[in-house]
């Protein structure tokens, strides 16, 4: 299993449209070969945390049953590509954390 973190800097006031664009095609990738979980998140306002939030920025949380599923939708996902078109004058720029699973029996 891997878990792919995304952190996507958007143009000032339009995380609402990034956010619609990735609800358009979440539940078509939730059910891609391997897909595990596919949520986007945004920074909580939760006053009981000391949390920076950043309103231009979202966050999207990836889990997959292995790289080569995740490899498998970043190449070849016609949903995903639906989405990147969609976005491609919203977003601005995004970081990538790859991660294993660490001492899991």
């Amino acid at each position: 299993m891997v878990q792919l973190i995304v952190t996507v800097k958007v143009r000032h006031g339009r995380a609402v449209d990034y956010v619609a664009a990735f609800d358009a095609i979440a539940a078509t990738v939730r059910l891609e070969r391997g897909c595990i979980d596919y949520n986007l998140y945004r920074d909580s306002t939760d006053s009981r945390f000391d949390n920076e939030v950043r309103p231009d920025t979202v966050v999207i949380c990836e889990r997959w049953a292995s790289i080569e599923a995740l490899q498998d939708h970043t190449r070849h996902s016609a949903a995903l590509e639906r989405f990147r078109r969609a976005v491609k004058d919203v977003k601005l720029e995004s970081t990538y954390i790859l991660l294993s699973p660490v001492g899991i029996a």
